[in-house]
């Protein structure tokens, strides 16, 4: 039962009290009091319970499934026949190896490592040409169109001096008959004018009467759901890709490789080659795009759209503001004077049609006399605007510029160092995968010249691992030649090939120490494995948290929507394990959004858990109780319910025993009614006195 349906049995159960005790008390107040001798056997025959003071608390269990917080699949990051892979149930740590895989490089894999120095060394051309721009002249047809810009300003200014244009004379001279016209029209309104006029006024007088009458449920329905979507898209940008987004691209670098090798052993044809490596390009930079995540500018633009549906939302629910009503009286206010001025034309109206007039005829005027003083400097800025332009055009690459351009160049000359190590890697037969932590996947190869947070990770792993010890050796996120020879270190002590880069295939970062899952059907040493063959499972079952190691062991519960409030992120609760043994646990989290439980019929929200303690790993995926305890009124004044006399005049009451044997009624407050007692409060009680309660 929850706590909304104690509640609800509580106060049918106080009703039912109330109702037994206004009986009861009409029945004391009735007697004459005469009867001492049946007074005393009354005092004998009470029934009492002492006042208590102490904690009221709810107390709620709901069940969950005990599991850990999260599980990736293992796949093979190197072609060829499986040697090792780790038992099932097998939880590896940090530099402890995953598998061994046997490699024997085919035609095609050497095409592929071939292929990627040739889209490398295509990269880097292409930025130093990028650079060669920046420090070369200017392209000759920016410079010419600059340059007919400059022309064209002062063949604008040039065409001032040259008198007006047929057309130009005949739209004065339009504008001049129009208001002749208009003027005309006072005396003279034609049915078509006093219609428009009308229709005016509807137009007008339906604005002001839907700015009134508010938003519609439509309009803030979809201003709702344009809030929810941002929300939605903030989120998805925040929460960085998901396994499968990354899957894919890394399929499409995959296929990408694979049409490039067709292309080079089938084909003579450059042109098809070239496309080829085009598009293993545009893959690999979409899956280097897809693991950097959202830029800040994406982020911004994201917070930007979400803060404009919300505020978009909160006018909507404001209402129309004062000047938008004002905006609108006035349009009506316009339209009727409109129709007024046809109607009935005052000697203002006439004086202002007339000025319409003169302002028409002047303007002819001053356009048969020539352009004035503000149109000619008007003019000369543009000119001075076209020519600044010329002249930034011309103007030399700025050292930011350049900066930028030169680390491009770089970046490019560190993604050929990487292939190339590839190439000299493509030989070694042996390709173990060891388990390192961290939340930067591997996605390039580390070597000499690159940086970043992949390699911050992978030498603070170096140092854990006893290999980082030597003098000049830093965790800076730098590969330079000290991190090199941490990494041949490494790679002597654990028999690998020795050449100072880690690439995709010798490591796998992890959060923390992971548990092997069940092994792919069918895969078994001896087996031959292509890149992205699914193994099995990996589980992390420990994390760190606050620079130690926690378990992720995590407890997913349904929790009745009706009992949402006895909840928040951060409490404690216990875990009872199906042997009867407890755990303290967290809650980290709400799911805001309830969803129907399909068994109850009954709305629910998602909590989740997360233990202080590891369970034993017999448990995982059993069901198993958490119990939630929350204080509400603390030091509360409790007695039974039954307790409780209702008092003719109205209110509550309860009737106290007196150190002598005497009775008295105390008028009393009630407060919240929880599992059969309830709070009162008066003045005249305290903890310790005794209350007459049915027998």
């Amino acid at each position: 039962m929850t706590i909304k349906h104690r509640r609800g049995l509580l106060g049918a159960v106080a009703a039912a009290v109330a109702v037994v005790a206004a009986i009861a008390v009409t029945l004391v107040i009735v007697g004459d009091g005469t009867g001492g001798g049946d007074d005393q056997q009354r005092v004998a025959d009470l029934s009492t319970v002492a006042i208590a003071q102490r904690h009221l608390t709810e107390y709620l269990e709901i069940s969950g499934t005990l599991d850990y917080e999260g599980t990736v699949t293992l796949a093979a990051h190197s072609s060829g026949v499986l040697m090792h892979l780790a038992d099932e149930g097998t939880v590896l740590s940090q530099g402890e190896q995953i598998y061994l895989v046997l490699y024997a490089p085919s035609d095609a894999d050497t095409a592929r490592v071939l292929g990627a120095v040739a889209s490398a060394r295509d990269a880097l051309s292409v930025a130093e040409d990028h650079l060669s721009d920046a420090t070369a002249l200017p392209d000759e047809a920016d410079v010419a169109a600059a340059r007919a810009a400059v022309a064209k300003a002062i063949e604008a200014r040039d065409r001032l001096s040259e008198p007006p244009s047929p057309a130009e004379i005949s739209s004065a001279e339009a504008a001049v008959a129009a208001a002749s016209e208009a003027l005309e029209a006072l005396d003279n309104p034609t049915a078509a004018d006093l219609a428009a006029a009308r229709a005016d006024i509807a137009a007008a007088e339906a604005e002001l009467a839907d700015l009134q009458d508010g938003p519609s449920r439509a309009d803030i329905n979809a201003a709702q759901a344009a809030v929810q979507t941002a929300k939605q898209a903030l989120a998805d940008l925040q929460a960085g890709p998901s396994e499968a987004e990354i899957d894919t691209a890394e399929a499409m670098r995959l296929a990408a490789w694979e049409r490039l090798r067709d292309e080079l052993q089938r084909s003579d044809n450059e042109v098809d080659i070239e496309l080829a490596r085009a598009e293993l390009l545009t893959a690999e930079e979409a899956l280097a795009d897809l693991l950097a995540g959202p830029t800040d500018a994406e982020i911004d633009d994201a917070e930007a759209r979400l803060l404009t549906a919300e505020e978009a939302l909160a006018d909507l629910l404001a209402g129309p503001t004062d000047a938008e009503i004002g905006g609108a009286e006035a349009r009506l206010l316009t339209a009727r004077e409109r129709l007024d001025l046809l109607e009935n034309p005052t000697s203002v109206h006439y004086a202002q049609a007339r000025a319409d007039l003169d302002t028409a005829t002047e303007a002819l005027a001053d356009l048969r006399a020539g352009p004035t003083q503000a149109e000619i400097d008007g003019a000369a800025a543009d000119i001075l605007t076209a020519e600044r332009d010329l002249a930034d055009l011309l103007a030399e690459t700025t050292a930011a510029e350049l900066a930028a351009l030169e680390a491009s160049v770089a970046s490019a000359e560190a993604s050929l160092v990487s292939a190339l190590a590839d190439v000299a890697a493509h030989g070694e037969t042996h390709r173990p995968l060891y388990l390192m932590y961290g939340a930067t996947p591997t996605y390039r190869n580390m070597t000499v010249g690159v940086e970043g947070p992949d390699v911050g990770q992978l030498e603070q792993n170096l140092a854990d691992l006893g290999f980082g010890g030597a003098e000049g050796f830093e965790v800076d996120g730098v590969f330079d030649d000290h991190t090199a020879a941490a990494v041949r270190r490494w790679q002597q002590a654990t028999g690998q090939h020795i050449d100072g880069v880690v690439g995709t295939a010798d490591v796998l970062f992890v959060a923390g120490p992971s548990v092997i899952g069940s092994h792919e059907q069918g895969i078994e040493p001896g087996q031959e494995l292509e890149i992205g063959r699914t193994l099995g499972s990996l589980t992390v079952v420990e994390s760190p948290e606050r620079d130690v190691m926690a378990t992720t062991q995590r407890v997913a519960a349904n929790l009745p929507l009706s009992d949402r409030d006895l909840v928040a992120v951060g409490i404690t609760v216990n875990v009872e394990l199906p042997d009867g043994s407890d755990i303290a646990g967290t809650v980290t989290a709400i799911n805001p959004s309830p969803v129907l439980d399909a068994q109850t019929g009954e709305n629910v929200v998602e909590v989740t858990i997360l233990l202080t303690e590891p369970a034993s790993s017999v448990w995982i995926g059993a069901t198993v109780t958490v119990e939630i305890t929350e204080t509400l009124i603390p030091d509360a004044l409790v007695v039974p319910a039954t307790a409780l006399l209702a008092l003719v005049e109205g209110g509550s009451a309860v009737e106290v025993l007196s150190p002598d044997g005497s009775t008295r009624l105390v008028g009393v407050e009630t407060g919240l009614f929880v599992d059969g007692d309830v709070e009162v409060i008066g003045a005249e009680l305290e903890a310790g006195m005794r209350v007459v309660v049915p027998r």
